[in-house]
């Protein structure tokens, strides 16, 4: 919430998962008017932290 106040933009992006199955996620948060920059970043970490799986039972 405090990142939608400021007008910073945020992205989560998952980046390994629990024992469980479940997902541990990470938030990105850029400088204002910056939103593709922070895609770009969040897409090459994408790349580097490999394909999201779904937990079983989801």
């Amino acid at each position: 919430m405090p990142f939608n106040l400021s007008g910073h933009p945020a992205v989560v992006i998952p980046i390994r998962q629990t024992h469980n199955g479940l997902p541990i996620k990470m938030q990105i948060v850029g400088k204002r008017w910056r939103e593709m920059e922070l895609l770009a970043i969040a897409t090459e970490l994408d790349k580097v932290v490999g394909d999201f799986r779904h937990p079983l039972g989801y």
